[in-house]
């Protein structure tokens, strides 16, 4: 399944963010602005250079919801490679279920590990699918969190291999992911300067 064909409902507006996991310019520039403001945090291996707390002193949600989309995008991932696997080991007549969020065809001669592989991998995205939307309805507390979540969804396709969903907004209008995240961090940098 193709993340950017899924549409989904509008996200609230809010934002969080990571930090590529290899070495880049837009990394370090991530990276330095956080050292310049705070303490480093460490998130799925990487280091992430930035102050954790926000302003009210709980640690900024964007790092949370931005670990939670790393890891269920990683869970998909396994999976699909397990899945691919099985395609090649298996015989084309004993897998021939498929299911998708369109439709679930069940052939019941099929081995029952290629169905439960179906069911998984189908599981997988729907929870990658809601780490996604709940990336996009997280509002970043500190700027930290907002260098954060930009610089992750910058260097995502690159990092992970493929895109983040579509969503419709409120007015039923279909929007890359990115619009989202970049409306939350406006929002979310204009209350931060007006604060400080």
């Amino acid at each position: 399944m193709t993340q950017a064909d899924s549409v989904l409902s509008t996200p609230p507006t809010n934002t969080s963010a990571i930090t590529p996991s290899s070495p880049s310019r837009r990394g370090f520039l991530a990276q330095a602005a956080g050292v310049a403001a705070g303490s480093a945090v460490l998130i799925g291996g990487s280091t992430v250079a930035a102050p954790a707390m926000a302003s009210h002193g709980g640690p900024d949600p964007i790092f949370a919801a931005i670990e939670a989309h790393r890891r269920a995008n990683e869970a998909t991932n396994a999976l699909l490679r397990e899945h691919s696997d099985l395609e090649e080991k298996l015989p084309k007549e004993i897998s021939q279920s498929r299911i998708t969020a369109w439709e679930e065809k069940i052939v019941e001669t099929d081995a029952p590990e290629w169905i439960a592989s179906e069911r998984a991998l189908m599981a997988a995205h729907d929870a990658e699918i809601d780490a996604a939307l709940e990336l996009a309805s997280v509002s970043p507390k500190t700027t930290a969190g907002a260098a954060a979540i930009l610089a992750y969804v910058v260097e995502y396709p690159d990092r992970f291999g493929s895109d983040f969903p579509e969503f419709a907004d409120d007015d039923g209008i279909t929007r890359p992911f990115e619009h989202f995240i970049i409306q939350n961090c406006a929002a979310a940098l204009a209350k931060l300067s007006a604060a400080a």
